[in-house]
This record gives structure tokens, C-alpha cells and sequence, in this order.
């Protein structure tokens, strides 16, 4: 594979996600194609969202007039007791990188601190940790709870 430089246009950053320490990208110029890349540690995904937005629906509750959820007459059968709906909503795409060496090169090419930002403390390989594997390993899900191959 040939080296490509993108133009490290983002900084890496300590945040959390969940309740969980964790590194962000954030960008650094308008010349970035990326508005966030966070790792998750729990999945071992690198996610990135991209500036462009999709067209897309989403499933969201529904509200009143004064903002507050509308309950259901009887528990739906994604257990929500409130209301929901179908929007059309415009939606920034999202990508998720898997491998562990594909996120390495991903932060070497963006980051501008990939050299001096310690990330492989973050990183984790699922295959080499059984236990934390069998309990955390899940599969994705699309916006209609249909699974989505990894």
C-alpha cells in the first residue's frame, strides 16, 4: 500500500465516551472533510463523521406542544412508553474503522500530534482479550434494528 498524505488537519484530544476515557479528533481548519472521529473502546471502533450530510429517516419521539414526550396508551414493543415517528432528517455520515492498524494509519494521516498524543493507550484488541470480548463484543445495528456485517 502506498503512503498518501491527507493533511493533518486535526488534534487529538482526551475525552470520554460512555463512562469510559477515550480520545477525540477534532478538526483544526476548514479543510478537514471530518467534523469528529472518536474512538469507542467498548466496540474497538474508530467512528468518523464526516461534514456531508444524507437525507434519511429516523425514528424520534414524539412530542407535544409544550416539548414533552406524548405517552403511549400501552408499552410498544421496543419497550418505549412514549410515541414515536418517522422524519426525514438530514443526517452527517457516519464511518467506522475496525482495524486496529487501519485506525493507526487513519491518526497518523489526520492527526497533527499522532507523534506526541499517546492513543495506543486507548486502543484495544477485542480478538486478543477473550473475557472482555465475550461480554462486550456486539453487533451494529441500522436504523431499523436490523443487524449490520462487520
Amino acid at each position: 500500500m502506498s503512503k498518501t498524505t491527507y493533511g493533518q488537519n486535526m488534534l487529538l484530544i482526551t475525552s470520554y465516551w460512555g463512562n469510559k476515557d477515550t480520545f477525540k479528533l477534532m478538526p483544526i481548519n476548514s479543510d478537514c472533510p471530518y467534523s469528529e472521529v472518536i474512538y469507542d473502546g467498548s466496540t474497538t471502533m474508530l467512528v468518523v463523521i464526516s461534514k456531508d450530510a444524507k437525507e434519511q429517516f429516523q425514528t424520534v419521539p414524539r412530542l407535544s406542544e409544550d416539548g414533552e414526550l406524548q405517552k403511549a396508551k400501552k408499552p410498544r414493543s421496543n419497550g418505549k412508553a412514549y410515541q414515536e415517528q418517522r422524519l426525514s432528517m438530514k443526517i452527517l455520515t457516519e464511518h467506522y474503522i475496525v482495524e486496529k492498524e487501519e485506525q493507526e494509519a487513519f491518526i497518523k494521516s489526520f492527526a497533527i500530534n499522532a507523534e506526541e498524543y499517546d492513543y495506543n493507550k486507548f486502543l484495544r484488541d477485542m480478538d486478543k482479550e477473550p473475557t472482555i470480548a465475550a461480554v462486550e463484543k456486539q453487533g451494529l445495528v441500522d436504523q431499523y434494528g436490523m443487524a449490520i456485517k462487520r
